[in-house]
């Protein structure tokens, strides 16, 4: 990374993302909570959220030409961004399903991050059929190490250590399928619409409404009888709705301005969640700084450094000739 490329003002994007992403999980496990533990209710407050801040937001800047976007919208564009949208609101409820399973977003969320990053390469690799570069073996062996530190180092809840409950695991493995998929996606859908993040970013959001009507659906029709609708509950389901959705727009806008691009903006936004997302949590339990073993933030550290390698060494587009 050149040191241009650190100094530039538009990494205010990614960094805007970084820190909404970072705070997402402990909110949205808070919401759930308050919620009676509806997977349903939490679905249908992050749709609110997309349909707020993406569809209407989205359409009055496009509208009003605020921001300079160009191209145009196709049908191939809209399905190609509504089906990321279906990815990410998948994504959203393998992560609601951990969180519910194990209350411990500071444990959680850094496995969430290192693994998407992996699952994102990955499917870089069988999208643009080319083999990862050097450094993705030795980013894995890192991600491994880290993830495994963090689950044995994790620290203990302010007031007792619950159970783990492993199951947890394969809830959070989905997640890093549907979002490692999801920025291969996103790039289609954007690429549909004539090089429009915009609307990409709208019909993405589309589908979260979608997906948001058909969990009030199933709370409406006594399908999901653990939901308890409380004011607490709705209103941080509805900020972790908005928190994600202004920080899918900082990847729209800095895929868009920062010198780079995703090769930028990925690694920065994937290295600095976990940080956030740590810090956070601690500090909103009230959790002793003292009683962490020290071991945990290493092994956030090395998550972290296994998926910056992950990531940065995606093999590139081959050019036109």
């Amino acid at each position: 990374m050149k040191r241009s490329d650190i100094l530039q003002p538009a990494l205010i994007f990614p960094v805007a993302t970084m820190l909404c992403w970072g705070t997402y999980g402990p909110i949205l496990g808070q919401a759930t909570a308050l919620l009676g533990g509806s997977t349903a209710l939490a679905l249908a407050l992050i749709g609110l959220g997309y349909g707020l801040a993406g569809v209407l937001a989205g359409a009055v800047l496009l509208k009003s030409g605020l921001v300079p976007d160009s191209g145009a919208w196709t049908r191939d564009g809209f399905r190609k961004g509504f089906n990321a949208g279906l990815l990410g609101a998948g994504g959203n409820l393998a992560l609601i399903v951990a969180l519910n399973l194990y209350h411990r977003p500071e444990v959680v969320m850094p496995l969430l991050f290192g693994g998407v990053q992996l699952g994102n390469t990955v499917f870089t690799c069988l999208h643009l059929k080319s083999p990862p570069k050097r450094g993705f073996a030795i980013g894995v062996v890192l991600l491994m190490v880290g993830v495994v530190a963090t689950l044995w180092y994790r620290p203990a809840e302010h007031h007792a250590e619950e159970q783990m409950n492993w199951w947890f695991l394969p809830a959070v493995a989905l997640v890093w399928v549907f979002w490692g998929k999801y920025g291969i996606q996103v790039h289609s859908a954007i690429e549909g619409f004539k090089k429009s993040g915009m609307r990409a970013m709208i019909s993405l959001s589309a589908a979260y409404v979608a997906v948001a009507m058909v969990a009030v659906g199933f709370v409406a029709l006594g399908l999901d009888p653990e939901a308890t609708f409380t004011r607490d509950g709705f209103d941080r389901g509805l900020i972790a709705g908005l928190i994600t959705t202004i920080g899918a727009w900082g990847i729209v806008f800095g895929n868009r301005y920062v010198r780079g691009g995703p090769s930028i903006v990925m690694p920065l936004v994937f290295a600095g969640a976990p940080v956030v997302n740590s810090f956070f949590v601690m500090q909103m339990s009230g959790a002793s700084w003292d009683s962490v073993d020290p071991r945990f933030w290493i092994g956030i550290a090395v998550i972290i450094a296994g998926g910056y390698l992950v990531l940065s060494n995606k093999p590139e587009p081959r050019k036109a000739a």
